[in-house]
């Protein structure tokens, strides 16, 4: 039976898991609601909080269930979509702040049409994704083949290792008027760590390779978050476990709970000094600490969110105040509930305004090295709508999310549309690089790229989706030399002519 016979079953055949699953759900939208109603929680509100959270769960059950080969890539994005805009309901209270520590206050009402908002988004982005993966128009998105042949992944491994880390540490090198314009493919060379983490996964987890690997693979992970330490980043930081998270649930067949929890600890512990953080580090405001190297820039970070626990802990502030940081960052619904209470009454549709990077993003900045810049949309929504000062719009970045950004520029059908067409999007990228026919070097391209969007949930779409093509194809050009060349197939002697039989 080929793929496309067996993968038809796959959508067709019901399973009683997924019995179990339905059943679960629908317990839960009637038991979670009525016990913490017990604890002041909005019956609506925990009601809807449930039904997204069990709709983002759902991609994860079919996986599961279907026993799919290829890259979990709808279940992770829809866990972290839960993240951000189910969890905080049960997290955060109904407030949201803006310029100069003033307060929204949010009803229980525009919380709730947020959420029915989320619940519409998540809907037509899977819808959008689930049906390209079934139509016919996938036939149209060629396939990124990689099967990768071991010896030559293992010099690219080492190559990427070993050569890209001197080139970023010696950037400086380069003229300061090429900067700017190769800032994408340095960033696109940068990133090809994150695809040798990919790589090393499958050698170890995939082919059951010498424990060798499991050391270099975890080290790299380690060695490549430290680095994102030490740039300040927390997105940085975060990446190479996500990566290791996908790959070590594609290869083993199981969701690996250990990267999740040091991911949540991660930003926990980092999230309440980052701010203070960067003024120091990064903006001068210490100027002495401005011209040290990374690595030193990197322990202060760690040294000062050690001495926030510390205090912490010795009861100089309660649980709730040290961690409210790390759980504002994840906290996008109670920022949707604030957009929806502001447009159109206060500020008006822009009517696809904050989409115009689109029509630039494939010119290569080398060829145009004073094209916009992607993040106008971020700027847009933070100044536009109270939340910081122009003038600190240029230095900290306040993500509208791609579905805020939905809804500022058409309202419900702009949720409607734009989280469809972002939806099928995904499946062209998971049809041509996360499947089991791309092979584990189209799917580490795909990966190295897609993990970004983990966090692009919450930033616009021009952020998230902006150099989708050059990154994906320069991507596979850089692995094309690692793949094993197809075999042929041996043909076996032909048959005797039937006069030639005796």
């Amino acid at each position: 039976m080929n793929e496309t016979k067996l993968n038809s079953l796959r959508w067709k055949r019901p399973t009683r898991a997924m019995h179990i699953y339905i059943v679960a759900g629908l317990c839960g939208l009637v038991i979670v609601p009525l016990t913490l109603s017990q604890y002041e929680y909005p019956w609506l509100q925990t009601f809807l909080g449930v039904l997204l959270l069990e709709l983002c769960l759902y991609p994860s059950a079919l996986y599961l269930m279907r026993r799919d080969t290829g890259l979990p890539t709808m279940p992770v994005f829809c866990l972290a979509y839960a993240l951000q805009f189910a969890f905080p309901i049960f997290s955060h209270d109904n407030t949201f702040s803006l310029m100069a520590g003033e307060v929204k206050y949010l009803t229980e009402g525009e919380v709730a049409l947020a959420l029915a908002l989320a619940i519409v988004g998540i809907c037509s982005l899977q819808l959008g994704y689930y049906w390209f993966l079934k139509s016919s128009y996938r036939r149209v998105v060629p396939v990124a083949q990689i099967p990768l042949k071991k010896n030559r992944a293992l010099a690219y491994c080492a190559l990427v290792g070993i050569f890209l880390p001197l080139l970023f540490t010696f950037q400086g090198i380069i003229p300061e008027e090429f900067q700017q314009p190769l800032s994408s493919i340095l960033r696109l060379l940068q990133n090809q760590v994150l695809v040798v983490i990919a790589i090393l996964g499958w050698l170890f987890y995939g082919r059951k390779e010498s424990r060798f690997y499991a050391l270099w693979l975890y080290g790299l992970v380690l060695v490549t978050a430290m680095r994102g330490i030490s740039a300040g980043s927390l997105e940085d930081t975060l990446v190479p476990i996500g990566v290791f998270f996908v790959v070590k649930w594609l290869y083993t067949r199981r969701i690996p709970i250990a990267p999740i929890l040091a991911t949540a600890a991660l930003v926990v512990f980092l999230s309440p000094v980052k701010s203070d953080y960067r003024q120091k580090a990064w903006l001068g405001e210490d100027p002495d600490l401005a011209d040290q190297s990374s690595l030193i820039k990197g322990r202060l970070w760690i040294e000062e969110a050690a001495e926030y626990w510390q205090d912490t802990f010795a009861g100089t502030r309660d649980l709730a105040e040290a961690t409210s940081s790390a759980t504002g960052r994840a906290d996008f619904i109670h920022q949707v509930a604030y957009i929806y209470s502001m447009t159109p009454a206060v500020v008006p549709y822009q009517y696809g305004k904050t989409y115009s990077f689109f029509l630039v993003s494939f010119i290569p900045r080398i060829i145009w090295p004073d094209k916009p810049t992607a993040g106008s949309a971020n700027g847009f929504y933070a100044v536009t709508y109270g939340i910081t000062s122009e003038e600190g719009a240029k230095t900290t970045t306040f993500g509208v999310s791609i579905l805020g950004e939905a809804f500022i520029n058409f309202g419900w059908p702009g949720v409607v549309l734009i989280m469809l067409i972002e939806g099928i999007l995904i499946g062209a990228m998971q049809h041509s690089f996360g499947g089991k026919e791309s092979g584990p070097g189209g799917q580490a391209v795909f990966l190295a790229f897609f993990v970004y969007f983990l966090n692009g949930i919450g930033s616009s779409a021009e952020i998230m989706f902006g150099g989708i093509l050059q990154n994906l194809l320069l991507g596979y050009v850089l692995l094309l030399w690692a793949r094993e060349k197809p075999k042929r197939a041996k043909l076996g002697h032909l048959p005797l002519p039937l006069e030639q039989r005796t």
